[in-house]
């Protein structure tokens, strides 16, 4: 028998009743309760109704880790209109316009006030900001929305190719991965959850769905640096936290003894780790790490149990979640066999809807509903899926896909560079790093990365630049990735 899926907010509302004094949501200005965070989303739900947002309307959300951004999350999904999550620090627009075909949102919602008098702030197209206090607002109450299948979350992924997609979710698919993981994560309903990571990716967002349909408290932070995030940790008593390998090995290399001895659980992923980084992050910080394979496209694939025994955790990803069907393929369509190689391939309730570009869509997913995840692996005897490589050329620098054909563009639009090609090289502290190589004359690698700051993001520049009279190529003309990355591998040893 299968389980109904409810939305968010039908959950907020069952935890308001039973659990009104619970505090659920806090950042650096404080808590609100269970029933606070109810009585302000309804409110600004209603307000939202009145200004036109209907089941659907797009909304772009920057998606800062406030409560206040939780909130106005929520009332967009109160009034089922779908949030289109972006970079605090990106322009919304530039966002929305990278998207591939350009994604058009002209309502715009950011979060304002403080927990007292939290704030939204509506605009539409040119105008000025509408100011919408949630306090004593006096508004009519929005219609009932519970439709947890309907596109509920836009988020962006850049995959291999370096083009943006938009990638819809619903409301559904982030709860039935945490019903899914429940009993798996190691939860307990008096678990204070540190919510780090970015809200507009899907590691952070499902951490924020936890809160409300498992029904613990949520402590959201801005701070990154592994020093802020061991006295947060200390001074809120912290429980449990999602994060890459990097996150935790920094952490574990600031705590001192007993500085985070609250910490219990936390899921793991995003990037390889080896048997001895997970091994010391655990004696470090004293908590049970849980792996967890997922991505944007399907935000749970396969996740282990907090009660398995280290070695056995730290060897893979753990099984396909039970609601999932999981299958290993070849590239000839047929299936593979445990031990056996072959591309990741999933369907299930946490699968997402699909891409805003339709196209997109139809080559991931295939005619039986299975994603198609561009990951290679197998699964072993015993159900375990272990990841071995990917299809696409997409290197992963703590947690975040970065694209070599964007890197590589931006060094080909640098003056008297004739060629370039990127690849990704194993670190123990980031999980992979970009290196490059390139055509040019001495004289011009020389300010070659000077150039690619100005052009790059501090995480896509390359650790390292190698000048090559000309790129190794394979028989059909294309540059030799394998070659290239074999190059530079000796070039690091010189």
């Amino acid at each position: 028998m299968s389980t109904v899926i409810h939305t968010l907010c039908w959950y907020l509302h069952g935890l308001a009743l039973e659990k009104p004094c619970l505090p659920l949501l806090g950042d650096e200005s404080g808590w609100l309760t269970a029933e606070q965070t109810e009585r302000f989303v309804e409110a600004g739900a209603g307000l939202l109704y009145a200004g036109g947002l209907r089941p659907g309307t797009l909304v772009t959300l920057p998606a800062g880790r406030t409560v206040n951004t939780v909130l106005a999350l929520l009332c967009l999904q109160r009034v089922g209109a779908a949030a289109v999550l972006t970079d605090p620090r990106e322009n919304p627009r530039r966002a929305l316009d990278g998207c591939v075909p350009p994604l058009s949102a002209p309502v715009c919602l950011e979060a304002g006030g403080d927990l007292q008098r939290p704030v939204l702030l509506l605009t539409r197209g040119e105008e000025a900001p509408l100011k919408l206090p949630l306090v004593s607002s006096g508004c009519t109450p929005a219609p009932g929305f519970d439709d947890a299948d309907a596109p509920a979350f836009y988020i962006f992924t850049s995959g291999s190719s370096g083009q943006r997609k938009a990638v819809i979710l619903s409301q559904g698919n982030l709860v039935s991965n945490l019903l899914d993981s429940a009993p798996l994560g190691g939860y307990s309903e008096d678990d204070v959850a540190l919510g780090a990571l970015p809200l507009d990716h899907v590691f952070g967002l499902a951490l924020l769905t936890g809160a409300v349909v498992l029904r613990h408290r949520l402590y959201l932070t801005a701070a990154s640096a592994p020093e802020e995030l061991v006295q947060i940790i200390a001074r809120e008593k912290i429980t449990r936290m999602n994060g890459v390998p990097s996150l935790y090995l920094a952490m574990a290399k600031k705590a001192r003894a007993g500085e985070v001895r609250t910490l219990r659980a936390g899921y793991i992923g995003g990037a390889p780790w080896t048997a001895e980084q997970f091994r010391y992050i655990e004696s470090a910080l004293g908590m049970t790490l849980v792996p967890v394979y997922g991505m944007s496209e399907c935000i749970g694939i396969s996740c282990a149990s907090h009660r398995a025994p280290q070695g056995e955790r730290m060897a893979g990803v753990g099984p396909f979640y039970p609601a999932n069907q999981g299958r290993i393929f070849w590239e000839d369509g047929g299936q593979a066999r445990p031990g056996e190689e072959g591309e990741v391939c999933v369907r299930g309730p946490m699968r997402m809807l699909g891409y805003h570009d339709p196209a997109q869509t139809a080559q991931a997913i295939d005619a039986d509903g299975f994603l198609h995840t561009g990951d290679l692996g197998y699964v072993d005897e015993t159900g375990v899926l272990h990841l071995t490589g990917r299809k696409k050329d997409v290197i992963i620098r703590n947690g975040v896909n970065l694209a070599p054909r964007r890197i590589e563009e931006a060094l080909l639009s640098l003056p008297g560079i004739q060629g370039a090609a990127v690849v990704g090289l194993p670190d123990e502290i980031c999980g992979e790093l970009p290196w490059a190589a390139a055509v040019c004359a001495p004289a011009v690698l020389e300010r070659a990365m000077e150039g690619l700051c100005a052009l790059l993001a501090k995480n896509e520049l390359p650790e390292g630049i190698m000048r090559l009279d000309a790129l190794p190529m394979t028989p059909s003309g294309k540059p030799d990735k394998q070659a290239v990355k074999e190059l530079i591998r000796q070039w690091r040893k010189v």
